[in-house]
């Protein structure tokens, strides 16, 4: 249980810096169409790929982000849960630590949210068992 809650606490800090990172990014790089446009197209089609196009730079700049954090802090997700992935035997070691990375960054992009609800409903069990042990 201790190796979940890690992992979970983990995933949750990278994925809340890699979205704070995101969200300062979104401010001030305007190649990448990550603002909404405020004048609206002549096509309702043209509103829609934009649209779609603005959601996939922004959670590709999640990712990339997540990476980096990752990167630098060198978390690896999977050994966290005592998971032995596939490249963890590659070499040089640098590309079986890179794709843990990537990995890591996936998860950051993708699994937020998720991770800090379970983040949470992991706290709520935890309180619940103290307090019944301390009754017994």
């Amino acid at each position: 249980m201790d190796e979940l809650m890690q992992f979970v606490a983990v995933m949750a800090a990278v994925s809340t810096g890699a979205q704070a990172i995101t969200q300062q990014m979104k401010k001030r790089i305007h190649f990448l169409h990550l603002q909404a446009k405020a004048i609206p197209n002549d096509s309702k089609w043209d509103e829609i790929y934009e649209d779609a196009l603005r959601k996939v730079n922004i959670h590709f700049l999640a990712g990339v982000n997540g990476t980096v954090l990752a990167g630098v802090a060198q978390i690896h997700p999977l050994e966290m849960l005592k998971l032995a992935p596939i490249w963890t035997n590659m070499q040089p070691t640098w590309i079986g630590d890179g794709l843990d990375y990537v990995s890591a960054g996936v998860l950051v992009a993708y699994g937020g949210p998720w991770f800090h609800d379970f983040l949470g409903l992991l706290r709520a069990y935890k309180v619940q068992l103290s307090q019944l042990s301390k009754v017994k």
